[in-house]
């Protein structure tokens, strides 16, 4: 008798803590689902804030945009017609990193060209008014489009690494700013050379979040963009890197015929990723999306 009343008592426990960890799930998928999602675009035309401000502004809000990655174009646009954008943007909620890069950019050759760039953001925010200023860096060097990368990958890499190295660095002298990059997919395959570190896992470590180029016009299946983010987004919740921003793309394209919504229109986009936001919900490291890019979202909103 006394067994069986053991027995018992062992189930109860059993289901107690079932019931726990299931309360449990529900808390913490709830946090997850609730967590706040981040709507970038990247503007590389930044003379379209010096004409069409106003509209840039409505379009990002009607489509839930927060984040604007905007190019720093230092001969083309003034330091005011920026502080103007950027005090509107932020009146509307939203936050603006300034955008720059270059292929080149992966070279230790063109170190000056980024130290050119950081310091006229960082001069720009020392003479702006709070609501004036960027918020962050973002950097897009696509190291990879280089003539020399299939000859001399590795060389290339650590200069790249090298260079990312000196943007962090220099970005970080100012603690008010964050700093981030577009990286491709695939970056977890390559390797930091000499060592079986990943270079994506070594960007994640120094980066404050990384928006990854998971250009597919489904969200779905194999080789879609649920799938090809995986491994990076796994190794992001490993490091408790909240900080992955998945892009998509909507500029017109002669990669192949999945690789951009083009085609397929804002509507489709809007389907896919809503698709991608409740798949990737529960992965903390997943931060939001963005789309790519804006004159091209734009156009194809018309």
């Amino acid at each position: 008798m006394s067994g069986l009343r053991s027995i018992q008592s062992e189930k109860r426990k059993l289901f107690a803590l079932v019931a726990m960890l299931l309360i449990l799930s529900a808390v913490v998928f709830s946090l997850y689902k609730d967590k706040p999602v981040t709507t970038a675009t990247w503007i590389w035309d930044a003379t379209i804030i010096t004409e069409q401000a106003d509209d840039v502004i409505a379009f990002a809000k009607e489509n839930g945009v927060n984040l604007i990655y905007l190019h720093i174009e230092q001969n083309k646009i003034a330091p005011d017609q920026y502080r103007s954008f950027i005090k509107a943007a932020g009146q509307a909620g939203i936050k603006v990193d300034a955008l720059g890069g270059d292929r080149n950019w992966a070279l230790t050759d063109n170190q000056s060209n980024i130290s050119s760039f950081i310091s006229w953001v960082k001069d720009y925010n020392s003479q702006a008014a709070e609501a004036e200023r960027f918020q962050g860096i973002h950097v897009d060097i696509e190291p990879y489009l280089l003539s020399r990368w299939e000859k001399h990958k590795d060389d290339v890499i650590e200069q790249w690494m090298e260079n990312m190295e000196f943007v962090v660095s220099e970005t970080k002298k100012d603690p008010g700013l964050t700093v981030s990059a577009d990286l491709p997919f695939w970056i977890d395959t390559l390797k930091v050379p000499g060592d079986s570190e990943k270079v994506s896992s070594w960007m994640l470590d120094r980066l404050d979040s990384i928006t990854l180029m998971a250009y597919r016009n489904y969200a779905e299946g194999p080789n879609g963009i649920v799938d090809i983010t995986q491994r990076v987004l796994a190794d992001a919740n490993d490091r408790k890197k909240a900080s992955v921003i998945v892009g998509v793309n909507i500029l017109e394209s002669k990669e192949g015929d999945n690789v951009s919504f083009h085609k397929q229109g804002t509507t489709e986009m809007e389907r896919e990723l809503s698709i991608l936001q409740s798949a990737l919900a529960q992965s903390p490291s997943f931060a939001g999306y963005a789309v790519h890019d804006y004159k091209s979202w734009r156009k194809a909103s018309q």
